[in-house]
């Protein structure tokens, strides 16, 4: 029933890292099922599916003493989903996690970069890289543009004038379309760029003339991760950034949420989205903690 199962994820749309974790949630709990004394099965009638809520609870217990809190809470949340998955194919009778309460958690923050980070990895990309890469890395930090937006932006995309410019997201996240303005930097180092590079459709080309997939702009990024040595490096931590430092400027959040492309079906900023950056990073807790030592 397993297989079955994430066949129908796969099939719905889930990534490929989403099945990965619900497959890793239904091991751990199996693992543990197994080891309680029950006998293997398929997931069906003869395996899992035979957990009750009092099993739930035990495994629950289990997992708090044994895995981080949003381990658990992201296994609690998986097991609900298969097990409504066995209650709609008829193989239970009800669904054995649906009264047992999850764990709370503090809710976690982007990893954004601090300014010595951002100045680390550009001064790393000026020296190990070149014109490209050094314009791809600012225009992601300068516009917080999502990695797949990168890879579609097309020449046309593109306005510079003399004092003020911007890019064209034509299909961002969920075929949201968006501009963004373009500081002078951008500005700067975008022109540079167009007259040192032969541009004819994509803004960033492959070598074959076709645009860049995601993972080929990832693999740039991945390579300044190891070069510079921050951990929590990569295009989206570029994303995060520009939103942390919009919010942390006192930018309105309708603002930072418009840049951002947090946006409803009817346009409208979706401010609760953009919230996230408003919450204290480890190095704002850090610093507050300090404020109370003795030396």
């Amino acid at each position: 029933m397993f297989d079955i199962y994430l066949d129908k994820l796969k099939r719905e749309g889930k990534s490929d890292l989403t099945i990965r974790q619900y497959r890793s949630s239904l091991a751990r709990f199996q693992n543990w099922f197994e080891a309680e004394g029950v006998g293997r099965g398929d997931g069906g009638t003869t395996g899992i599916g035979q957990a009750t809520a009092i099993d739930i609870s035990h495994f629950k217990r289990f997992a708090v003493r044994n895995f981080k809190p949003n381990t658990v809470k992201q296994s609690l949340s998986h097991l609900r989903s298969y097990f409504q998955f066995l209650v709609s194919q008829n193989i239970i009778p009800d669904n054995p996690v649906q009264f047992v309460a999850t764990i709370t958690t503090a809710k976690t923050t982007p990893k954004w970069l601090t300014r010595t980070e951002q100045n680390t990895i550009i001064r790393y990309v000026r020296k190990y890289g070149d014109l490209r890469e050094l314009t791809m890395t600012t225009l992601l930090l300068h516009t917080g543009l999502r990695v797949q937006e990168l890879a579609d932006l097309r020449l046309v995309d593109i306005e510079i004038g003399e004092r003020k410019g911007k890019v064209i997201v034509r299909q961002g996240k969920h075929d949201r379309h968006r501009e963004i303005p373009l500081n002078a930097d951008v500005r700067h180092l975008l022109k540079k760029y167009l007259t040192e590079y032969s541009i004819s459709a994509y803004l960033f080309p492959s070598k074959t003339g076709d645009k860049m997939t995601t993972r080929n702009i990832q693999y740039i990024m991945e390579k300044y991760r190891k070069l510079t040595g921050i951990d929590h490096f990569n295009c989206h931590a570029l994303r995060h950034t520009f939103c942390h430092e919009l919010v942390t400027r006192k930018i309105s959040l309708d603002v930072v949420a418009r840049l951002a492309g947090h946006m409803r079906t009817d346009g409208t900023p979706n401010i609760q989205q953009t919230l996230v950056y408003t919450q204290p990073g480890e190095e704002d807790l850090q610093r507050a903690v300090e404020e109370l030592s003795w030396r």
